[in-house]
């Protein structure tokens, strides 16, 4: 483009008012008001140049927006005992930190509880956590090397009918009690150690129609899934080989000179197609202070056909207290899930459980149904049905995955509960 170049005549011209004495003070005033001129005239030159050199630079493309991190499913089951499930909780990313460092998560669930059946009469109620568990998190990674990566993940539940911290121990409210920790990933697997769910009750859960929610076998105490997570665990899970995955865990008691309160377990889960087939194996030293020890056993199989899945499984446990008679409890559960419509889900399930020693006898039968409709990405509602029969030994009643309340009943008394209730993701 054409240069625009300001020049100033020469103050040299002013050498025709010398001839003239008289006029000294005027040349005198007039001299000052040009050398003036001449610095703005040199200031708006200056302007220019500058103004060329910023129009000679190439215009800079727009950086490209960084997606927001979307929250991955960590197991088959979801609930307050499991980490999130379909669909994913949308993560917010945290303002001036990288969203891959630091992703916040977190979901809402709340509904209305009415039990009824028992001897000591009904009950209505307003609970937190009837599918799954009401929380918020932290989560988020770092690459190391190439095709390696350090994780972490933070996880507190909270009820939201009163606002209470969801997790505690021994009188101590545990600030992440769902989850707590940190590891590394990569082809090779994932390891990671901290407070973490057992891989046996993930496993149980997922071939569980119901997910361990409202009114499930796995949740009411027909079938027992064990310890929902441990302190100081060590897990290591293998990627995917040919549909294959195993996990195994280590979680250290702590106690100098014994071993006394370890637990270590493994899960074997294969799937090829519409087939999926489990195993799993869980022994936790001194489950309670008066177990010496707990084993369990647990196998499970899903199918899917088109718009149908069927699931199940059985389990067995045997504990081994330190004082009394050893005793073994024996359970099995099956169930359906089927994609009615485009957006509603119904699931089915019957399980029972019993303990073959037992003097009285303690089984329990249960069978329940939900209806979850699917609004969007990040809402949900549903309504369960659920109705326990019990013997003499046994008084199982339907209650929330992690309310802060439940319905009680007396040995013997049958049980009728529903449920109907909201789920937001966040």
């Amino acid at each position: 483009m054409p240069r625009l170049v300001l020049t100033t005549a020469p103050i040299g011209v002013l050498i025709a008012f010398q001839a003239n004495p008289g006029h000294a003070g005027e040349l005198e005033e007039m001299r000052t008001m040009l050398m003036e001129m001449q610095q703005r005239l040199q200031q708006q030159q200056a302007r220019i140049e500058q103004l060329e050199r910023q129009q000679a630079l190439p215009t800079a493309a727009p950086a490209p927006a960084t997606p927001q991190a979307s929250t991955v499913a960590a197991a088959p089951g979801a609930t307050q005992n499991a980490p999130s499930a379909s669909p994913p909780a949308s993560t917010g990313t945290i303002p001036g930190i990288d969203p891959k460092l630091a992703s916040f998560y977190g979901r809402v669930d709340v509904f209305l509880d009415y039990g009824t059946g028992g001897s000591s009469g009904s009950r209505l109620s307003l609970e937190s956590g009837g599918y799954t568990g009401s929380r918020v998190g932290v989560k988020g990674g770092r690459e190391l090397t190439p095709g390696v990566q350090a994780i972490y993940q933070l996880e507190a539940g909270y009820f939201i009918n009163n606002g209470r911290i969801g997790q505690s121990s021994g009188g101590n409210t545990r600030l992440f009690g769902r989850q707590a920790y940190v590891g590394i990933e990569g082809r090779l697997g994932r390891l990671t150690v901290g407070r973490q769910y057992s891989p046996y009750f993930l496993q149980l859960i997922g071939y569980d129609a119901l997910e361990n929610g409202y009114g499930s076998p796995t949740n009411d105490g027909n079938v027992p899934p064990g310890p929902t997570r441990y302190d100081n665990a060590l897990i290591y899970a293998t990627p995917d080989l040919g549909g294959l995955k195993a996990s195994a865990l280590t979680a250290l008691g702590g106690q100098t000179g014994a071993t006394r309160h370890n637990a270590y377990g493994l899960s074997l889960d294969f799937s090829r197609g519409p087939l999926a087939i489990g195993a799993g194996y869980l022994y936790d030293d001194h489950t309670t202070a008066l177990d010496r020890s707990a084993r369990y056993l647990f196998s499970g199989t899903s199918y899917k056909l088109g718009r149908v899945q069927l699931m199940g499984g059985l389990s067995e446990i045997a504990y081994r207290p330190d004082l009394g008679a050893d005793s073994d409890w024996r359970s099995w559960f099956a169930g359906t899930r089927i994609d009615a419509t485009g957006s509603g889900q119904l699931r089915l399930v019957y399980g029972e459980g019993y303990s073959p020693q037992a003097l009285i006898n303690n089984r329990g039968r249960v069978f329940s149904a939900t209806w979850i409709e699917t609004i969007n990405q990040q809402f949900k509602a549903y309504l369960a049905l659920s109705r326990h029969i019990n013997y003499p030994g046994s008084a199982i009643a339907a209650s929330g995955t992690a309310a802060y309340g439940y319905y009680t009943i007396n040995p013997g008394d049958n049980a009728t509960g529903i449920a109907a209730g909201v789920q937001y993701f966040f």
